[in-house]
């Protein structure tokens, strides 16, 4: 008896690090996620804690023994399954994950070095590339949106016009990576926290589900703690990208982000400009439809996936995302 108690203390003993995956139909990235860790930790010790969010593929079984499986009756969102997943987060750092990306050897072992020589430091990201070895700086690394940075996007700016200063600035194509940069939006997709930081700021917002804007608004509240982030250029991983895309589809996508987008902008926006951004929106759907009839706008999506998908954000909109 003596034993198993030491033993259960012993399994229950702080860690320095905690990587937290969230899972969700993934059995086309999860193993080669997982695989990557221990050489991307380099001797740190560490745990891993997999949330998934009722997966009907084979990702349980392939989540293997290294890992602590937490298994949620219904897609609650990535928001909701890192949540849960801290809540058994051992370590004074928690690493957020998603199982399509994959860590270089080392990376999560320079993010916790940076962060024990940087107490002012909050969180800390490595940079991330895709399966080609491009950098990915403007999806990972962003200021955080104002009204006209979400202006541009909405209106299609960013699109037409791609070097224009608002989408300039708010991508960060001014940072200078080669060395560690304080950043004001890096992507959840691999972003080191301090534990008590995060108990500190709270967790993440549930309502950006089940994907979309989650991120965005845990950085604006952070930024609005006075914490600082910084991209660590020394630590490397590669996010393959899609993994929660290919199983949505175009339509529940486009809807997500629109919806998540005015969320987020009636938390940290004045209400004449979430207003506005409403009806932005309306004006965006409006100048992409003929786009989509000819098949011009999101030819991946298909003409039909297209027009239906923003037909529904353009609904939404209009009833202001309420019903």
């Amino acid at each position: 008896m003596a034993e198993a108690s030491r033993l259960k203390s012993l399994d229950l003993a702080p860690l320095p690090l905690t990587i937290a995956v969230v899972t969700w139909n993934s059995e086309r990235w999860i193993e080669r996620c997982l695989a990557s860790i221990d050489a991307a930790c380099a001797g740190v010790a560490h745990e891993i804690v997999v949330y998934d969010n009722a997966s009907t593929d084979r990702t349980l079984q392939l989540v293997g023994n290294d890992a602590t499986l937490l298994r949620g009756a219904s897609n609650a969102g990535f928001a909701a399954g890192i949540n849960r997943a801290v809540k058994h987060a051992r370590g004074r750092y928690v690493f957020l994950l998603n199982p399509d990306c994959e860590l270089a050897p080392g990376a999560l072992a320079d993010l916790v070095r940076y962060l024990d020589a940087h107490p002012e430091a909050a969180a800390a990201a490595p940079l991330l590339s895709d399966d080609d070895g491009g950098s990915q700086r403007e999806f990972q690394l962003r200021r955080l949106p104002t009204f006209g940075s979400l202006l541009a996007e909405v209106l299609g700016i960013s699109r037409v016009w791609p070097s224009n200063r608002v989408t300039a600035r708010y991508r960060y194509r001014d940072l200078d990576l080669t060395v560690p940069q304080t950043v004001e939006q890096p992507a959840a997709a691999a972003l080191l926290l301090r534990r008590d930081v995060f108990d500190e700021i709270g967790p993440f917002d549930e309502r950006f589900a089940p994907a979309w804007f989650e991120d965005v608004d845990y950085c604006r509240r952070l930024s609005a703690a006075g914490k600082r982030m910084v991209a660590v250029p020394s630590a490397r991983a590669r996010h393959f990208g899609g993994a929660s895309l290919e199983h949505v589809g175009f339509g529940d996508f486009v809807v997500h982000w629109y919806r998540n987008m005015d969320l987020y902008a009636r938390k940290w926006l004045t209400p004449r400009q979430a207003a506005a951004l409403r009806w932005a929106v309306v004006a965006g759907m409006l100048l992409r439809f003929p786009l989509a009839l000819l098949g011009v706008a999101h030819r991946d999506a298909g003409r039909r996936a297209a027009v239906r998908g923003y037909a529904r954000v353009l609904a939404g909109a209009l009833r202001g995302w309420s019903g």
